[in-house]
């Protein structure tokens, strides 16, 4: 369900996912940690992609939705990161860092947003 509440928890899922990402290549890599948290491009592709969590939470329930939202968004940020973006890592630590960004966000929005209450037959 698409509310003001969930599309502003799933941006700020991004956030915090872009911000577990910055800090953990800071930490295994030795880059600067403020040039990677505050770029325009990375916050903003993060957010982007953290508002597919909004469907896939709306459509899916407990684990299937956390383990498909963990999938789908380290997928495109690590298709995006290597195709569009040109990052030089191997594909291991592309995708072992934008897992890190995507188990971050989907924490995030499965644990803010605004559930639908459905009745059981």
């Amino acid at each position: 369900m698409i509310t003001t509440r969930n599309v502003v928890l799933a941006a700020i899922a991004g956030i915090v996912g872009c911000i577990a990402n910055s800090i953990a290549i800071t930490a295994a890599l030795g880059a600067p940690l403020m040039p990677l948290i505050l770029s325009p491009g990375r916050e903003f592709f993060s957010i982007l992609f953290a508002m597919l969590l909004i469907p896939i939470f709306a459509r899916m329930q407990g684990a299937a939705a956390w383990i498909t939202g963990i999938v789908v968004l380290d997928a495109i940020a690590s298709l995006s990161a290597k195709l569009v973006f040109g990052a030089g890592a191997p594909w291991s630590l592309v995708l072992i860092f934008n897992g890190i960004y995507a188990i971050a966000a989907v924490a995030v929005y499965a644990f803010g947003r605004e559930r639908t209450h459905t009745a059981r037959a």
